[in-house]
């Protein structure tokens, strides 16, 4: 067994791409949101709350990313039963929508977390994040 692993990761060049995808298409649907996008261990790599957004997004926008990069999976997709456990025992867990994982070849790379509208726009605004990235 190896004692260094070589894993991919985003780049700076694919968040600040993320970040401008889902801005753009958070101005063409009219909705002014908070942009949270974070590593696969839940680091924060960028965020951006556009004009005209909820101030108090800012938490649940990074729950949302962090969230997606734990469990691999959408947020608000998550069971009842296991979402209530994990709410009770992990700060930074929350099973609203708009957070999705970046997955490549199977792995989780990253999230992008995105709150502030309704939970359509969210994730519509969380998807264009992820379709800058080029993950074949």
């Amino acid at each position: 067994m190896s004692e260094i692993v070589i894993t991919e990761q985003l780049g700076e060049r694919g968040v600040l791409k993320m970040l401008k995808f889902a801005v753009e298409k958070a101005r063409e649907l009219g909705a002014p949101v908070g942009v949270g996008i974070v590593d696969a261990g839940g680091h924060l790599r960028s965020w951006a709350l556009m004009d005209g957004a909820p101030r108090l997004v800012h938490d649940v926008v990074l729950k949302k990313a962090r969230t997606a990069a734990y469990m691999g999976q959408p947020t608000g997709d998550i069971p009842p039963e296991p979402a209530t456990a994990l709410s009770l025992a992990a700060a930074d867990f929350v099973n609203l929508p708009g957070g999705l994982p970046v997955i490549k070849d199977g792995k989780v790379i990253g999230a992008i977390g995105v709150g502030g509208s309704d939970p359509k726009t969210d994730i519509l605004v969380a998807e264009a994040g992820i379709a800058a990235l080029d993950l074949t």
